[in-house]
Protein backbone atom coordinates (compact mmCIF):
# COMPACT_ATOMS: atom_id res chain seq x y z
CA UNK A 1 0.00 0.00 0.00
CA UNK A 2 1.38 3.47 -0.87
CA UNK A 3 2.06 5.87 1.98
CA UNK A 4 -0.18 8.91 2.34
CA UNK A 5 2.12 10.60 4.84
CA UNK A 6 3.39 14.07 4.02
CA UNK A 7 7.16 14.19 4.37
CA UNK A 8 7.21 17.58 6.08
CA UNK A 9 7.84 18.42 9.73
CA UNK A 10 4.62 19.70 11.32
CA UNK A 11 5.39 21.72 14.44
CA UNK A 12 1.92 22.56 15.83
CA UNK A 13 -0.42 20.53 17.97
CA UNK A 14 -0.85 16.89 17.06
CA UNK A 15 -3.14 14.17 18.35
CA UNK A 16 -1.51 11.38 20.40
CA UNK A 17 -0.34 8.56 18.14
CA UNK A 18 -2.58 6.01 19.87
CA UNK A 19 -5.73 8.14 19.49
CA UNK A 20 -7.96 7.04 16.57
CA UNK A 21 -9.11 9.84 14.29
CA UNK A 22 -12.44 8.08 13.72
CA UNK A 23 -14.66 5.38 15.13
CA UNK A 24 -16.70 2.88 13.13
CA UNK A 25 -18.61 -0.21 14.20
CA UNK A 26 -19.80 -3.30 12.38
CA UNK A 27 -17.95 -2.66 9.12
CA UNK A 28 -16.76 -5.77 7.28
CA UNK A 29 -14.67 -4.79 4.23
CA UNK A 30 -14.90 -8.28 2.77
CA UNK A 31 -18.67 -7.88 2.44
CA UNK A 32 -18.67 -4.67 0.39
CA UNK A 33 -20.97 -4.81 -2.63
CA UNK A 34 -20.04 -3.34 -6.01
CA UNK A 35 -21.50 0.07 -5.16
CA UNK A 36 -19.62 0.42 -1.87
CA UNK A 37 -16.40 -0.83 -3.48
CA UNK A 38 -16.73 1.93 -6.08
CA UNK A 39 -17.29 4.52 -3.34
CA UNK A 40 -14.19 3.35 -1.46
CA UNK A 41 -12.04 3.42 -4.60
CA UNK A 42 -13.36 6.93 -5.33
CA UNK A 43 -12.45 8.05 -1.81
CA UNK A 44 -8.92 6.68 -2.14
CA UNK A 45 -8.54 8.67 -5.37
CA UNK A 46 -9.64 11.78 -3.43
CA UNK A 47 -6.97 11.08 -0.81
CA UNK A 48 -4.32 10.71 -3.51
CA UNK A 49 -5.30 14.03 -5.10
CA UNK A 50 -5.24 15.81 -1.73
CA UNK A 51 -1.84 14.26 -1.00
CA UNK A 52 -0.41 15.40 -4.35
CA UNK A 53 -1.86 18.91 -3.99
CA UNK A 54 -0.53 19.26 -0.43
CA UNK A 55 2.97 18.40 -1.59
CA UNK A 56 2.72 21.10 -4.25
CA UNK A 57 1.37 23.59 -1.69
CA UNK A 58 4.36 22.95 0.55
CA UNK A 59 6.59 23.52 -2.47
CA UNK A 60 5.19 27.04 -2.76
CA UNK A 61 2.20 26.47 -5.06
CA UNK A 62 -0.42 28.21 -2.90
CA UNK A 63 -3.19 27.90 -5.52
CA UNK A 64 -3.30 24.13 -4.95
CA UNK A 65 -5.69 24.72 -2.04
CA UNK A 66 -8.42 25.10 -4.67
CA UNK A 67 -8.48 21.53 -6.05
CA UNK A 68 -8.16 20.26 -2.47
CA UNK A 69 -11.47 21.96 -1.62
CA UNK A 70 -13.29 19.95 -4.29
CA UNK A 71 -12.01 16.66 -2.89
CA UNK A 72 -13.01 17.73 0.64
CA UNK A 73 -16.49 18.53 -0.62
CA UNK A 74 -16.82 15.12 -2.30
CA UNK A 75 -15.60 13.30 0.80
CA UNK A 76 -17.42 15.18 3.57
CA UNK A 77 -19.75 17.95 2.36
CA UNK A 78 -21.66 16.77 -0.71
CA UNK A 79 -25.18 17.54 0.53
CA UNK A 80 -28.31 18.72 -1.24
CA UNK A 81 -31.83 19.43 0.06
CA UNK A 82 -31.25 17.65 3.33
CA UNK A 83 -29.68 14.53 1.75
CA UNK A 84 -26.08 13.49 2.31
CA UNK A 85 -24.25 12.28 -0.79
CA UNK A 86 -20.72 12.62 0.61
CA UNK A 87 -18.52 9.60 0.00
CA UNK A 88 -17.59 9.01 3.64
CA UNK A 89 -21.25 9.06 4.69
CA UNK A 90 -22.22 6.63 1.92
CA UNK A 91 -19.49 4.21 3.02
CA UNK A 92 -19.86 4.69 6.79
CA UNK A 93 -23.24 6.28 7.72
CA UNK A 94 -22.50 5.91 11.43
CA UNK A 95 -18.88 7.09 11.43
CA UNK A 96 -17.74 9.42 14.19
CA UNK A 97 -14.83 11.77 13.50
CA UNK A 98 -12.40 13.28 15.97
CA UNK A 99 -13.43 16.86 16.71
CA UNK A 100 -11.05 19.77 16.94
CA UNK A 101 -10.85 22.41 19.62
CA UNK A 102 -14.01 24.43 20.17
CA UNK A 103 -13.98 28.09 19.27
CA UNK A 104 -14.42 30.08 22.44
CA UNK A 105 -13.89 33.49 23.94
CA UNK A 106 -11.29 33.85 26.67
CA UNK A 107 -11.02 36.83 28.99
CA UNK A 108 -7.81 38.81 28.99
CA UNK A 109 -5.82 39.20 32.19
CA UNK A 110 -5.30 42.86 31.21
CA UNK A 111 -8.90 43.88 31.86
CA UNK A 112 -12.43 43.52 30.45
CA UNK A 113 -11.24 42.28 27.06
CA UNK A 114 -11.96 38.92 25.49
CA UNK A 115 -10.53 37.27 22.41
CA UNK A 116 -11.59 34.29 20.34
CA UNK A 117 -9.43 31.17 20.55
CA UNK A 118 -9.57 29.60 17.09
CA UNK A 119 -9.33 25.84 16.43
CA UNK A 120 -6.15 25.99 14.37
CA UNK A 121 -2.56 27.12 14.71
CA UNK A 122 -0.83 29.15 12.00
CA UNK A 123 2.86 28.58 11.28
CA UNK A 124 5.27 30.37 8.97
CA UNK A 125 8.33 28.31 8.09
CA UNK A 126 11.81 29.70 7.52
CA UNK A 127 11.32 29.28 3.76
CA UNK A 128 8.20 31.50 3.83
CA UNK A 129 5.61 28.72 3.54
CA UNK A 130 2.56 29.52 5.67
CA UNK A 131 0.14 26.81 6.73
CA UNK A 132 -2.34 25.96 9.46
CA UNK A 133 -2.83 22.83 11.56
CA UNK A 134 -6.01 21.89 13.39
CA UNK A 135 -5.83 22.00 17.17
CA UNK A 136 -6.67 18.47 18.34
CA UNK A 137 -6.45 18.70 22.11
CA UNK A 138 -8.25 17.33 25.17
CA UNK A 139 -11.00 16.76 25.99
CA UNK A 140 -11.17 14.52 22.91
CA UNK A 141 -14.62 14.20 21.33
CA UNK A 142 -16.04 12.18 18.43
CA UNK A 143 -18.85 13.62 16.31
CA UNK A 144 -21.22 12.21 13.71
CA UNK A 145 -20.36 13.53 10.24
CA UNK A 146 -23.13 16.15 10.22
CA UNK A 147 -21.99 17.48 13.61
CA UNK A 148 -18.35 17.39 12.50
CA UNK A 149 -18.91 19.53 9.40
CA UNK A 150 -21.06 21.94 11.44
CA UNK A 151 -18.22 22.66 13.87
CA UNK A 152 -17.68 26.40 14.18
CA UNK A 153 -14.27 27.56 12.97
CA UNK A 154 -14.73 31.31 13.32
CA UNK A 155 -17.11 33.59 15.18
CA UNK A 156 -17.01 36.80 13.13
CA UNK A 157 -18.59 35.89 10.80
CA UNK A 158 -19.96 32.64 12.16
CA UNK A 159 -18.36 30.00 9.93
CA UNK A 160 -18.54 26.21 10.02
CA UNK A 161 -16.35 23.58 8.37
CA UNK A 162 -19.05 23.15 5.72
CA UNK A 163 -19.22 26.92 5.07
CA UNK A 164 -15.49 27.07 4.38
CA UNK A 165 -15.33 23.99 2.15
CA UNK A 166 -18.42 24.89 0.13
CA UNK A 167 -17.46 28.57 -0.35
CA UNK A 168 -13.99 27.66 -1.65
CA UNK A 169 -15.20 24.74 -3.78
CA UNK A 170 -18.31 26.47 -5.14
CA UNK A 171 -17.13 30.07 -5.50
CA UNK A 172 -13.37 30.48 -5.01
CA UNK A 173 -12.23 28.46 -8.01
CA UNK A 174 -12.29 24.91 -6.67
CA UNK A 175 -15.07 23.74 -8.97
CA UNK A 176 -16.58 27.15 -9.82
CA UNK A 177 -15.34 30.72 -9.88
CA UNK A 178 -18.24 33.08 -9.22
CA UNK A 179 -18.16 36.71 -10.33
CA UNK A 180 -20.15 37.63 -7.23
CA UNK A 181 -18.75 36.09 -4.04
CA UNK A 182 -20.68 35.44 -0.85
CA UNK A 183 -19.93 37.66 2.15
CA UNK A 184 -18.29 34.78 4.03
CA UNK A 185 -15.69 34.29 1.32
CA UNK A 186 -14.97 38.02 1.05
CA UNK A 187 -14.32 38.21 4.79
CA UNK A 188 -12.22 35.02 4.85
CA UNK A 189 -9.87 36.45 2.24
CA UNK A 190 -8.96 39.31 4.61
CA UNK A 191 -9.51 37.65 7.96
CA UNK A 192 -6.07 36.46 9.08
CA UNK A 193 -2.87 37.84 10.57
CA UNK A 194 -0.85 36.55 7.58
CA UNK A 195 -0.77 37.42 3.89
CA UNK A 196 -3.02 34.38 3.26
CA UNK A 197 -6.72 34.37 4.02
CA UNK A 198 -8.66 31.87 6.09
CA UNK A 199 -10.07 30.46 2.86
CA UNK A 200 -6.57 29.12 2.10
CA UNK A 201 -5.31 28.24 5.56
CA UNK A 202 -8.33 26.36 6.82
CA UNK A 203 -8.51 24.22 3.67
CA UNK A 204 -4.85 23.30 4.19
CA UNK A 205 -5.51 22.50 7.85
CA UNK A 206 -8.40 20.23 6.87
CA UNK A 207 -6.31 18.57 4.16
CA UNK A 208 -3.71 17.49 6.71
CA UNK A 209 -6.46 16.14 8.96
CA UNK A 210 -7.74 14.10 6.00
CA UNK A 211 -4.30 12.62 5.30
CA UNK A 212 -4.22 11.51 8.93
CA UNK A 213 -7.69 10.03 8.43
CA UNK A 214 -6.58 8.25 5.24
CA UNK A 215 -3.56 6.71 6.94
CA UNK A 216 -5.90 5.01 9.41
CA UNK A 217 -8.91 4.08 7.28
CA UNK A 218 -7.27 2.83 4.07
CA UNK A 219 -5.64 -0.18 5.83
CA UNK A 220 -9.16 -1.22 6.91
CA UNK A 221 -10.63 -0.79 3.44
CA UNK A 222 -7.92 -2.72 1.62
CA UNK A 223 -8.81 -5.92 3.44
CA UNK A 224 -11.21 -6.15 0.51
CA UNK A 225 -9.21 -7.51 -2.45
CA UNK A 226 -11.28 -5.41 -4.90
CA UNK A 227 -10.04 -2.14 -3.44
CA UNK A 228 -7.37 -0.42 -5.55
CA UNK A 229 -4.41 1.40 -3.99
Amino acid sequence: MPSYKISIQMEPLKRPDNLPIFRIHGFNPSQCDEKKTKQINGSIDCFKIIHACLKEYFNGQVHMYKPISVQLRMLFCDTSRGKDYSLIYRIHPDIRLLAFKKVEYKNSSQGPISCAVLPYVIVERHDGIIYAKLDISPPFRYLHLEEWRNQVVDLQPLLTVKDVIRSVADQDGGAHLDDSECLNLKIMRKHNPTRLGSNVLFIIALAQYVIDFANQIVPIWIRNKDINV
